[in-house]
């Protein structure tokens, strides 16, 4: 938007960027600006309504405007503009859509009448909703204006070098290819107003990707902001340019995508030209029919999913395939979701469930589909959505929903810690070969979780205080208010623990509290649960010591830190079992049995691998490590967390 107001405005307007709130609020009060634009959703709503307040108080005419998916086509109204403005007062416009002609639209509005707040706030204006009375008793609704459907006339601000400033910080850069998306599930909100799909030319999009790794980010990685990456044919050159980019400067080193939900064909070939720099995603999120019909969802089937996988694998292609589930969606049982990850787990793929919550914007937060389908919805705080600014605590949340029409607050509530197990044990592969041997011998992945689960719901000592203090931060994302969650959150010792990085994300918090507190009393519980699954089904006796084999492997493949810090390069393990073997067949039988001498690994970080670690710690580098290894674990591929051989 700054790029496009200078295009437009070239001598009228002078645009500053800012990322660090601290920054900001510092500028604000120090030069009193004419204008503040802030991009608002759920997870900055309440930092947003701070920082207009310090505008507000630092120059009482200056003009504040948001804009984000908040408002869509579905919900940019009088009504809920007045509740907007009602919690947002010192908010004087909210742009719709697509944010660069709105945001242009507005000031030359706003230059015309001389800068004159009042004068604004007496007229409608396309594209835009205006706190006409100040207080959000009276506003002024007009719908959005028409997409860009040639992108290029966005300047792009990497090539302008708007962002240059930013290389020096441990973000994430992020670049667009195109815009829209054709489908429209109704939890939502991308693409809705965006018209039809358009696109940035080639030569931009290669400009840009040369330009940023020219400028080698401290972060490895790069986020496309594609709804659909591979949807087009072209994006296989992207791909490639990406590869290339990563060749000749080392950046980036991991690329984070959503994929494109159909055209299997295409997102083999884009994923085959990335040459592993990007898991693989082929999303479900339901598996049920009355659900999909709800959501107005079409999926790949499972056996397209399961085709992707195969043909990857034997394209020699590196890259992770998952998909994501989520929970509490309309129509869904537990019997039904159950079902879903059973699927996937035969498919071979990796499973990421997520609990749902509702936006602002998608027709799910509809009060019409609030009434037909969701029950109760809770408060949880929004990961990372909190901060102290001008001496004031602030604190972001998330709606999610707690009891649906066809599954009871027990059952959603039950599947927390079942969705962490299926992360550790089976998506973030800590106990893959493990779960894959006692499939060999006929006992499902998901029936050993579930079997696992039951276990550490019992257990005592060490195990048990792993399973108390997750019930105990499980309980603090239900609150029943937002209002509940800020009193409680903002108050001295919760909110030391989080300026501590003592609370986060469950499943990578609890993934590092196994690995680094209970590790060996959690390898002795799987292997004994193992061993009655074992049991049960009458598994050869071989089975038995196969599966002590396998969890003293997945424990040796696991990249090691030093006290300090610092990378165990590599380690040795010895085995009667061949297990390197036995993965290269895509662990079809048992692993073989080697008689005489043990055979001897000789495990190594590879150098590249070694670098996206480095680079990954030194951007999430905090005084508690427990903190730095969780965010790394959100946003690397999990197999850079293991040995190669």
């Amino acid at each position: 938007m700054g790029a496009y107001a200078l295009k437009k405005f070239p001598h009228d307007v002078e645009v500053r960027l800012f990322k660090r709130p601290e920054l900001m609020i510092a500028a604000i009060q120090a030069e009193r600006p004419d204008v503040v634009g802030l991009s608002h959703y759920v997870w900055n709503a309440q930092l947003d309504k701070l920082v207009y307040q310090i505008a507000k108080a630092a120059n009482p005419q200056c003009l504040t405007v948001g804009g984000g998916p908040n408002f869509t086509d579905i919900n940019a109204n009088e009504t809920h503009a007045k509740r907007f403005f009602q919690r947002q007062q010192a908010c004087d416009v909210f742009v719709l859509n697509q944010g660069e002609a709105g945001f242009a639209a507005l000031l030359e509005r706003w230059l015309g009448l001389g800068c004159d707040l009042a004068a604004l706030r007496r007229d409608p204006l396309e594209g835009a909703l205006i706190n006409a009375s100040g207080d959000g008793q009276a506003v002024h609704v007009r719908g959005g204006l028409p997409a860009f459907m040639d992108l290029d006339e966005i300047p792009s601000p990497y090539l302008t070098g708007m962002l240059d400033d930013f290389f020096a910080e441990t973000m994430t850069p992020i670049i667009e290819t195109n815009r829209s998306c054709p489908y429209r599930c109704t939890f939502c909100a991308w693409g809705i107003g965006a018209g039809k799909l358009s696109q940035y030319s080639l030569e931009r999009v290669f400009a840009e990707i040369d330009y940023i790794a020219a400028h080698r980010p401290k972060s490895m990685n790069l986020f496309l902001g594609d709804a659909n990456f591979s949807i087009l044919p072209r994006d296989t050159q992207i791909a490639e340019r990406l590869r290339a980019a990563h060749d000749a400067h080392g950046y980036p080193g991991f690329c984070s995508i959503q994929w494109n939900k159909g055209a299997p064909q295409r997102v083999i070939e884009t994923a085959k030209a990335l040459k592993g720099l990007a898991d693989i995603t082929a999303t479900l999120q339901s598996s049920n029919e009355k659900t999909l019909a709800a959501i107005k969802r079409k999926n790949l089937s499972l056996e397209t999913i399961g085709d992707v996988v195969k043909t990857l694998e034997r394209e020699g292609v590196s890259s992770i395939v998952f998909s994501e589930l989520i929970l509490g969606l309309p129509e869904e049982t537990r019997e039904s979701h159950l079902a879903a990850i059973r699927d996937l787990m035969d498919a071979g793929v990796e499973v990421t469930n997520y609990n749902l919550y509702l936006l602002e914007g998608t027709e799910m937060e509809s009060p019409e589909q609030r009434a037909q389908y969701f029950k109760q919805t809770g408060w949880r705080l929004q990961d990372g959505g909190y901060g102290e600014y001008a001496g004031q605590r602030v604190v972001e949340g998330q709606e999610i929903v707690l009891e649906t029409a066809s599954m009871s607050r027990e059952a959603l509530r039950a599947f927390r810690f079942t969705h962490f197990l299926i992360q550790f044990l089976w998506s973030k592969r800590y106990y893959f070969d493990v779960l894959k041997l006692l499939q060999v011998h006929g006992v499902h992945p998901l029936d050993a979780i579930l079997a696992i689960d039951a276990a550490m719901r019992g257990a005592e000592g060490d195990l048990g205080g792993v399973m108390a203090d997750f019930n105990r931060d499980h309980d603090l994302e239900n609150f029943a208010t937002m209002q509940a969650l800020a009193e409680y959150w903002t108050a001295d010792e919760p909110f030391d623990r989080l300026r501590r990085g003592d609370y986060g994300k469950l499943n990578y918090a609890f993934s590092q509290r196994i690995l680094l507190d209970a590790f060996e009393p959690f390898n002795a519980l799987v292997q004994e649960v193992g061993q009655a699954l074992l049991r049960h089904i009458a598994a050869p006796a071989e089975a038995l010591e196969q599966l002590a084999e396998a969890i003293r492997f997945g424990a040796a493949l696991r990249v090691r830190l030093t006290d300090a810090l610092e990378w165990v390069e590599q380690c040795d393990f010895e085995s009667r079992y061949d297990f390197l073997s036995w993965r290269k067949a895509g662990f079809e039988g048992a692993p073989a049995k080697m008689n005489g001498t043990p055979f001897v690994y000789h495990f190594q970080l590879q150098p590249e691998q070694k670098s996206n670690l480095q680079r990954q710690l030194n951007q999430f580098r905090a005084q508690n490590p427990r903190m730095t290894l969780r965010k790394m674990g959100e946003y690397i591929s999990a197999q850079e967390f293991f040995y190669r051989c």
